[in-house]
């Protein structure tokens, strides 16, 4: 991938500030430049963002006719994928609610408006519920009524409070076919709690009450249950962050979270509540505040003067030291990202026994992979084609590792030294 050109492309989506000279800047980039970097840019969740912002501006000749023509493609395929995935949301919905499950959506199409303007600009591959722990039985046995099946992400681990369902057997697209394709199959995730402790051992003390406070929202005639919007917004703080501790998250997340905040600039009764629900709590604020400040680093999220001193007072040095060394950088590597984040990770662990452990659990995985991919029937063929695809994801997951190993091991005496110079000056 071309840096530059991903860099560009981030900065001609902030939320605030003017866009001509970002947009202005895409045009020094030949196609060359770009199609090595579409493999990011679709794995980015950016691409139909892009496309938006370039067909509303002067300056839409800034991406050369071929990736535009490439990336209204992609929007007419997402749009199909949304049209699709609305009628099986829907169906999902009224399955739960005639069998009593009392739930509420997360993610997806709950996003629409606040965090993203429109849903066919979003790449989305599953849908999201939260649930009493009591009602995890009836959930299952309401999906295994619908054709879904159980599945195990990652065998020898699974983060408790959190299940996996689909319709259809996994797989992965291969790299010529469509993204954003409705072929691609959709899963269901079923969580107890807005985080699992287990998952990376922090402890966090997050609302335990969400569902209590849950409210009804209303997307294109379909009515569902969803979060409080102070929940919300911290429920996608923490997912956010979950994936940063996972050493890659989509850029996307943090514009969408962006976006949030520029629409909800002036409404100081919200930021009010949301200071409210989330102070106290043991390492939520300094959660919070990291994900804002990334959100403003990259996209100008519009921090309100109450909520800038705030994340201020909650963000570490350690931590803005992170975002302002790799922060961008970082967000910029291609999937499946840089475990320089457990530089991050290291200052939520308190107990160094419990930190040597993870360490050599994220630097040293012996653990079996995830399963990604299966056969989708009993023929040799389709047997051969997930054994492939399974294999392919092993040596690419093999190649992160040692690679990400070698780059902390580098890494390690530089932040070290950063570290040992930041304690002295505070």
């Amino acid at each position: 991938m071309n840096r530059a050109l991903a860099r560009c492309i981030v900065g001609s989506l902030r939320v605030t500030g003017s866009l001509e000279e970002p947009l202005a800047r895409l045009v020094k980039f030949r196609r060359p430049d770009w199609e090595r970097t579409l493999p990011w840019l679709a794995d980015s969740g950016l691409a139909l963002y892009l496309l938006k912002r370039a067909s509303q501006s002067d300056l839409h000749e800034a991406l050369p006719a071929p990736i535009r023509d490439h990336l209204r493609r992609n929007r007419a395929s997402n749009r199909r994928r949304i049209a699709e995935m609305k009628t099986e949301f829907g169906s999902l919905n009224c399955r739960f609610k005639a069998a009593g499950v009392d739930y509420v959506v997360l993610k997806g199409f709950t996003l629409i408006p606040d965090f993203c303007p429109d849903a066919s600009l979003r790449s989305q591959y599953d849908y999201d519920y939260l649930v009493r722990p009591e009602s995890v039985g009836l959930a299952q046995r309401t999906l295994e009524a619908a054709g879904y099946s159980r599945k195990t992400r990652s065998p020898g681990f699974e983060p408790a409070g959190e299940f996996l369902f689909a319709a259809q057997p996994l797989s992965l697209p291969s790299p010529d076919e469509d993204f954003y394709g409705a072929h691609i199959p959709r899963t269901v995730e079923v969580h107890v709690s807005l985080w699992q402790t287990d998952r990376d051992m922090i402890n966090l003390d997050v609302p335990e009450d969400a569902l209590d406070r849950k409210r009804m929202a209303n997307w294109e005639g379909l009515c569902f249950s969803v979060l409080a919007e102070d929940d919300y917004l911290i429920f996608q703080a923490l997912h956010t962050f979950q994936h940063i501790l996972s050493y890659w998250c989509r850029p996307s997340c943090f514009l969408e979270i962006a976006h949030f905040i520029a629409q909800r600039y002036s409404d100081e009764a919200f930021w009010e509540q949301f200071r409210s629900r989330v102070g106290g709590r043991r390492q939520l604020p300094e959660i919070v505040a990291l994900v804002f400040s990334m959100a403003e680093t990259l996209f100008g999220a519009p921090l309100p003067s109450q909520i800038r001193v705030w994340v201020e007072a909650n963000l570490r040095p350690t931590l803005s030291l992170w975002v302002r060394r790799y922060g961008r950088n970082w967000t910029l590597a291609p999937f499946p990202g840089s475990k320089l984040t457990l530089f991050l990770h290291r200052e939520f662990i308190d107990d160094p026994a419990v930190w040597r452990e993870i360490a050599r659990s994220r630097l040293f995985p012996f653990h079996r992979p995830a399963r990604v991919a299966e056969p989708g029937g009993p023929s040799l063929t389709s047997r051969r084609k997930a054994n492939w695809s399974q294999c392919h994801f092993v040596l690419r997951r093999l190649q992160f590792h040692l690679g990400s190993l070698l780059s902390y091991g580098w890494e390690l005496p530089r932040w070290e030294r950063l570290l040992s110079s930041s304690h002295r000056r505070y």
